[in-house]
């Protein structure tokens, strides 16, 4: 009993912890042994896409803006006092070619036409009278001479007659003053011929001189009626009836309908593609305005290359003409445009989304459900897709969805996209 008071403090303890040990021991020797499972490998769902060729001609994208290919300024080209405008005329207006805009007071231009028609008449008159003068001279120029043929015979005849002193010697004397007398009467007819065409010359010079300065004053009754050279709509237009107008004023702008062009930017990469085999200039290209949700398409015609190239963007500017346009027709300067140029044909590739490429070299194609990597030939890239000319046959599946752990052999369930 005295052992049992001075060792319980120590025997205590140790029961129990050889109690736990057996109550341990006992349970693990009656756990029971749970079968191995093997764990199954990890698939990844993806989307494919069949192979199959076609001929395909993709586009490039391009943003630009309308641009005037031709304008007029409209600018008084005689000065006075507006009488009326064109009923329509403000900025926007719709106007026909040939259509009167402004009309300017022909008061004092018609008068100056009146009076140049009289000098023009007056000059001709003069003309005329010369040339009637001239004609009768001409005319009678052949008579005088006849007569100073006469003159000489009888000369001669009463020369021969004095030699036998037949006849006087004044009677002599006086035939010789006769023809002395006609040669100096057929001089002065010739004097006179020269003197009318000289005259006639200056005349016709009068003529010449009253013709243009007529022409020039109808040019002024004319420009009094300032017209639309062409088609078109107008701009900064800034005339009223009334206002007094000098020649250096400008009344507006005058905006072609049928020259309106698009410019629109071209990446080198994508100008490069383009003009691979054939020329960029020439080309139709579709032209896209948007207003809200609405899209209106436009036909249009590449009609020249800026030589330049952009420093910061390294691309090229290039303009191209709209075509079908009539004043009905909503498009003005300015208008921020989409532009689609198409590319050339490229026959028998595969068109792939652009995710299903790797390194620009290759895809995934899928085979007995694995991933098998394929090296392929790319013909081009354009937007989100890429074009495929070799390395891949009909009916291949290529694995479009991309994942962390792709790669050869990789397990995969194909499911819909």
């Amino acid at each position: 009993m005295e052992y049992w008071h001075t060792y319980k403090k120590v025997i205590i303890p140790v029961a129990l912890l050889i109690f736990a040990l057996g109550i341990f021991a006992l349970l693990k020797a009656t756990r029971p042994t749970p079968q191995l499972q093997q764990a199954e490998e990890r698939f990844w769902p993806v989307a494919t896409q069949r192979v199959s060729f076609q001929d395909m001609r993709p586009y490039v994208r391009a943003f630009g803006e309308i641009r005037a290919g031709r304008e007029a300024e409209l600018r008084a080209k005689v000065s006075g006092n507006v009488t009326s405008v064109h009923e329509d005329l403000g900025d926007g207006a719709s106007v026909r070619a040939g259509v009167v805009l402004v009309t300017i007071d022909d008061f004092d231009y018609v008068a100056d036409r009146a009076e140049a028609q009289a000098n023009l008449a007056e000059a001709k008159a003069k003309l005329d009278e010369l040339i009637a003068v001239l004609s009768v001279e001409e005319k009678l120029l052949p008579m005088d001479v006849e007569q100073v043929s006469l003159s000489k015979h009888e000369v001669d005849r009463q020369a021969k007659l004095l030699k036998r002193k037949a006849v006087s010697r004044k009677t002599y004397d006086d035939a010789l003053s006769a023809l002395n007398e006609r040669k100096q009467k057929t001089l002065v007819r010739e004097q006179s011929i020269a003197r009318l065409k000289t005259q006639i010359i200056q005349a016709q010079s009068a003529v010449d001189k009253a013709t243009t300065t007529l022409s020039k004053n109808e040019k002024n009754v004319a420009d009094t009626r300032l017209k639309a050279p062409f088609d078109g709509f107008l701009t900064d237009t800034d005339v009223t009836e009334g206002k007094q107008v000098s020649t250096s004023d400008r009344l507006g702008r005058l905006i072609s309908l049928n020259n309106l062009e698009v410019a629109f930017h071209v990446p080198e990469a994508d100008y490069a593609r383009l003009t691979r085999l054939n020329p960029l200039g020439g080309r139709d290209v579709t032209i896209f305005v948007r207003r809200g949700s609405d899209q209106t398409e436009y036909s249009g015609k590449i009609i020249r290359i800026d030589a330049r190239v952009d420093a910061a963007t390294g691309g090229r500017q290039v303009f191209a003409a709209l075509s079908g346009l009539t004043l009905e027709t909503d498009l003005r300067p300015g208008v921020f445009v989409e532009v689609s140029i198409p590319d050339e044909l490229y026959k028998n590739v595969v068109v792939l989304p652009s995710t299903a490429l790797h390194d620009n070299s290759y895809v995934y194609v899928v085979v007995d459900g694995r991933l098998q990597k394929r090296t392929i030939k790319v013909a081009t890239l354009y937007e989100d897709n890429v074009l495929v000319v070799d390395g891949l046959k009909a009916g291949d599946e290529v694995c479009l969805t991309r994942f962390a752990q792709m790669g050869e052999g990789a397990k995969i369930k194909v499911v819909a996209p």
